[in-house]
């Protein structure tokens, strides 16, 4: 591909990220206002309105919560993506891959919205998985009744929801392996899981940069799973449920650092990760 056609490939992310920043730039100038329903005059006032924000135990405990969903998230989904992407990659018979990709992807064609629908509904302890459980003589759960199991039931759906992302990176990076490796460890009758943590994790590095980096954003943005599955519950609130309420109430100014707290905590992991890319691109570039 010739450097004009990259260029002309290029100009509408470009183009997008012009907007974004604009954006994002727009809403750091409101967070060093004053503004809201009771001050409706905009004044400046500096870093004070971020000095605020983190002595309001509401906003600190949900961006807590955000990021121990994200690192939950981040761990489970990995674990979950090496193993189901290996089972992909050890099934032999074509169909039979496609049908399982199939069926690991599909939550991701799913809304969430329709994703939490689905859920409240499983996690009725009327109606839902709970029946299954009893039915077995298993322990039953409290799921999204109770302040102490909300957060783990939700994770466990996100778990469901993005699992399968991770499996297709891994199972990219596995599919790249050379062939010959492969090979030679089957003729050493390796089994497939001393294949798995012998061959294929160590040649996974690519898999698990894109995997994390996509996993910890999917958490941390969260919203529509934990609003329509309870609302803006303070048990389940998020940073991002936290912004909306502060923009709901009229708390323009922060609403506004909340969104660039987001962003920031964002950029740390989105950097370095495009760095990596752009690295790597820059390489197989020369």
């Amino acid at each position: 591909m010739s450097r004009r056609t990259t260029i002309l490939f290029s100009l509408p992310a470009l183009a997008f990220g012009v907007i974004l920043l604009y954006f994002i730039f727009w809403n750091l100038y409101y967070s060093f206002l004053d503004y809201s329903l009771l001050h409706p005059h905009p004044s400046f006032v500096g870093l004070l309105t971020y000095a605020q924000i983190f002595r309001i135990a509401s906003f600190t405990s949900s961006l807590a919560r955000s990021l121990i969903w994200s690192a939950a998230l981040v761990a489970g989904g990995n674990l979950l993506g090496i193993l189901l992407g290996a089972f992909i990659f050890f099934v032999g018979n074509g169909r039979a891959r496609t049908f399982f990709t199939s069926v690991f992807v599909y939550p991701l064609a799913i809304s969430s919205a329709a994703v939490a629908v689905i859920w409240t509904w499983l996690f009725n302890i009327h109606t839902g998985i709970n029946v299954i459980l009893a039915a077995l003589h298993l322990p039953t759960g409290t799921w999204l009744d109770s302040r102490a199991t909300m957060l783990p039931s939700l994770i466990l759906v996100s778990l469901w929801e993005y699992s399968g992302l991770s499996a297709l990176f891994y199972l990219a990076s596995f599919q790249n392996i050379n062939r010959n490796i492969l090979e030679s460890a089957r003729l050493d009758a390796a089994g497939p899981l001393r294949v798995t943590f012998r061959i294929l994790l160590p040649n996974a590095k690519n898999g698990f940069i894109v995997s994390t980096a996509l996993l910890f954003l999917f958490a941390f943005r969260i919203f529509s799973l934990a609003y329509v599955s309870v609302g803006l519950n303070p048990a389940i609130e998020t940073a991002v449920l936290r912004m909306y309420y502060f923009y709901t109430t009229e708390f323009f100014s922060y609403s506004a650092a909340s969104g660039v707290i987001i962003v920031v905590i964002a950029a740390v992991v989105v950097i370095p990760y495009a760095l990596y890319g752009l690295k790597r691109w820059m390489a197989n570039a020369s």
